[in-house]
């Protein structure tokens, strides 16, 4: 009996001890390693950050204001509405800055020019293309100054938008006859036209790796494309029926280049880097596409995946085959990430 009692108990150990270890056994493959940040802007001024899409903390509460931009520099959290606003300590609390930008397109559907301000993290520099022309902050978005760095011969400008190519460079634009660069050390220096765009004043200006695109709000002219900021080139592929809200690179995966109409879906370019192809499966057709942002994870055993969001006036989405197709995460009105 005490030979029964004794394998019994023996069993018994073993049982739990197995049973046990495989039941909390932990996966290291599914172990985060360096996750992501989201930032999400609300059309009536809220502000949303995630790191796993499950939990959203806000930041900012409604105020009716559309979040038009969302910038960090360093250690600072800023974001671009009625006026431009900043946080030391990662949206715990903003401060507004002592600017104001333009006003919007359009406030009653809360369009707006995007590409408005831009963190230049050579010289460590916010931009911003405000009411009254270009400023630029060194306290990461604090205070802002007058720009006044213009070459000789070419006279200040309100610009609409401005932008950064991979080699440095930087852009502006106010209309078709404006388009102005600043090369590392140098000064904003006006780019005579050869080949202009059309004769439009909606343009706002955005990049992919060293190529410009031009991009005419209204949607008439669709967008063009350049290697100098002289020589434009039309686009292929993109409706001219609709207002075109933003066109991008999304920093993730293959960074692909995506663009946004207001109920005319989403586009984005093919690997000939001057034809726009549809990109909308899952995102209805009357949705006001406002932006897409890429982001990557990290797991323990250095394993990525990457994903990619996509803000619209009905709800935000997620896709993780490169834009190919895109299912709703959240319900809501949203504007920008970052």
């Amino acid at each position: 009996m005490r030979a029964i009692f004794s394998a019994l108990a023996l069993f018994t150990v073993v049982f739990c001890f197995t049973g046990c270890k495989k039941y909390n056994q932990v996966d290291n493959s599914g172990t985060v390693k360096t996750p992501y940040i989201l930032y999400i802007g609300g059309y009536y001024g809220t502000l949303h950050k995630t790191n796993d899409a499950l939990y959203f903390n806000s930041l900012f509460p409604t105020d009716a204001s559309t979040v038009r931009q969302i910038l960090a520099a360093d250690t600072m959290l800023m974001y671009l509405k009625g006026n431009f606003y900043f946080s030391r300590n990662e949206g715990s609390a903003f401060k507004q800055s002592n600017d104001h930008p333009r006003d919007f397109e359009d406030l009653f559907y809360k369009y707006f020019l995007p590409n408005q301000s831009l963190y230049e993290t050579t010289s460590k520099r916010v931009y911003l293309c405000s009411q009254t022309g270009l400023e630029y902050s060194t306290d990461n978005g604090e205070t802002f100054t007058q720009e006044t760095n213009w070459a000789a011969g070419s006279a200040a400008i309100t610009p609409t938008s401005i932008t950064q190519l991979d080699n440095g460079n930087l852009y502006i634009i106010r209309d078709t006859d404006n388009v102005y660069q600043k090369q590392p050390g140098g000064s904003w220096t006006r780019i005579n036209q050869t080949t202009p765009l059309p004769l439009q004043s909606s343009w706002y200006i955005t990049d992919k790796n060293n190529t410009l695109f031009a991009i005419d709000f209204l949607g008439t002219n669709g967008i063009y494309y350049s290697n100098n900021g002289a020589d434009w080139t039309a686009c292929t592929g993109i409706p001219k029926s609709r207002k075109i809200l933003f066109g991008t690179q999304a920093l993730s995966l293959n960074n692909t280049f995506f663009a946004g109409l207001d109920s005319g879906g989403l586009y984005r370019l093919d690997a000939t880097g001057t034809n726009f192809t549809t990109s909308t499966i899952g995102i209805p057709w009357y949705a006001k596409v406002h932006f897409v942002a890429g982001k990557k994870v990290v797991y323990r055993t250095d394993v990525e995946r990457y994903y990619h969001f996509c803000a619209t006036d009905i709800g935000l989405y997620i896709s993780e085959n490169d834009g190919k197709d895109w299912r709703k995460l959240r319900d809501g009105a949203y504007s920008s990430l970052y």
